[in-house]
């Protein structure tokens, strides 16, 4: 005898199925619905505090793109994958035509689910290995943090091993980590970084490899005019403008101005102490400014650092923007050159062009070397000219009290003349 079906024997039984089909589909939408929406949240630190951040065009279509106020990391919203829409058959005809069609949709329901089942096992040793890499990663991010490197040392070589494997290299094979360097059109500088982050990935777990011929190539600062830097500040809201005037009358780096604390700040004797430099770098101590002064007063205070923030990449990505819509506003290309370390760059050069003292532009910024700041000697003279034409005060005395005070005042000495010592300063 052939096998029995289950069908359909009136129009009733049809109809009873339809309702129950309407009754399923209304209460999963009403699920769905009552379900709150995902709060984005940031891959790096896991933080909600994020804000949207504008949109970047794919292959196939817009995706919206976050900016975490936590930690300064720029993420993209991951859709989920579009699940194909429901389909009901609804139909007057006889009950053998619906069986058929129900038959039909069991069999390519088992074809797609047998079909599924056969995908992750294609798939298996590509996610192990992608779990593998990060787990390393995560490893030597440890490793390094336990040996007290940088926190932004450890986050570039973080970020550049990432690069590698996002460029199509096995981290766990040097020669295609080699390939992947060479192919790349990088700079000197950035191959050599990035060379360096998987020398230490490779001694960590035992990889021997050659490592690649690099060189450090020392390029010429970018100096601006005064005007141009006090337009970003002008142009800026109130806690960036602050932190770009506290960076340009003191030539801090960024990643030391934004760990500065409530208490590195004096405000009765208007001065500010750096206890914690970067790139091993002095510990240093300025006068300020009334106007940084009162600059830094109005911010509001959050918590124990002045900025708010201990990581420059919120204030980084603040800044990008503001420079971008100052430069197209005054019509100035030459304000996209202005980085944070610009200010640093310029206030040592106009220091020194001020005192003439290359060891005090040392102290100054705090250099462990002198051969550091040589540098801004070359970038003076080609700024300002050399000094044939400068306006100097000059004095004479033989007194040894007189002596002291023109020295402690800037004078320098010059000559020696019947007992009398001449002293010369920049008017």
């Amino acid at each position: 005898m052939a096998e029995e079906k289950t069908v359909f024997h009136n129009h009733q039984d049809s109809h009873a199925c339809t309702k129950r089909l309407n009754s399923n589909r209304k209460s999963v939408q009403h699920e769905q619905a009552a379900q709150p929406p995902k709060q984005p949240h940031c891959p790096e630190c896991l933080s909600i505090m994020v804000y949207r951040d504008g949109w970047r065009q794919t292959t196939e279509d817009q995706v919206q793109r976050f900016l975490c106020r936590h930690c300064g990391h720029r993420f993209s919203e991951k859709k989920p994958p579009q699940k194909p829409p429901r389909r009901y058959i609804y139909s007057s005809i006889g009950s053998q035509s619906i069986s058929q069609v129900c038959e039909l949709l069991t069999e390519d329901s088992k074809n797609l689910a047998e079909i599924t089942r056969q995908e992750p096992a294609s798939r298996e040793g590509t996610k192990q290995n992608a779990l593998e890499q990060k787990s390393r990663m995560a490893e030597l991010a440890w490793a390094l943090k336990k040996a007290n490197y940088a926190d932004e040392t450890i986050r570039m070589v973080n970020s550049a091993l990432r690069t590698l494997v996002a460029r199509g290299a096995d981290i766990s094979n040097p020669e295609t980590v080699k390939e992947t360097i060479a192919r790349q059109n990088w700079s000197e500088n950035r191959r050599r970084n990035v060379a360096n982050a998987y020398n230490l990935y490779a001694n960590k777990y035992g990889i021997e490899w050659e490592k690649p011929r690099t060189s450090f190539s020392r390029k010429l600062p970018f100096i601006p005019k005064e005007d141009e830097l006090d337009s970003l500040v002008a142009g800026s809201h109130k806690k960036l403008s602050s932190f770009l005037q506290l960076l340009k009358e003191t030539g801090m780096r960024s990643g030391e101005a934004t760990r500065l604390k409530w208490t590195d700040l004096d405000e009765e004797r208007r001065v500010i102490i750096l206890n914690k430099p970067e790139k091993g770098s002095n510990p240093r101590i300025w006068k300020i400014s009334t106007r940084l002064l009162g600059m830094l007063e109005s911010l509001k205070r959050k918590n124990e650092y002045i900025f708010g923030n201990p990581n420059t990449r919120a204030i980084r990505a603040s800044f990008c923007d503001m420079r971008r819509s100052i430069s197209q506003k005054l019509q100035n290309p030459r304000l996209m050159r202005i980085s944070f370390h610009t200010f640093r760059h310029w206030k040592a050069t106009n220091l020194y062009h001020q005192t003439k003292n290359i060891l005090l532009v040392k102290e100054f910024l705090g250099h462990a070397s002198l051969e550091n700041t040589l540098l801004y000697i070359q970038v003076e003279q080609a700024i300002f000219g050399l000094s044939n034409d400068d306006e100097y005060e000059v004095t004479a005395t033989n007194d040894k009290e007189d002596i002291k005070k023109l020295i402690s005042v800037g004078f320098e000495y010059i000559c020696q003349k019947d007992d009398i010592l001449f002293f010369r300063k920049r008017k």
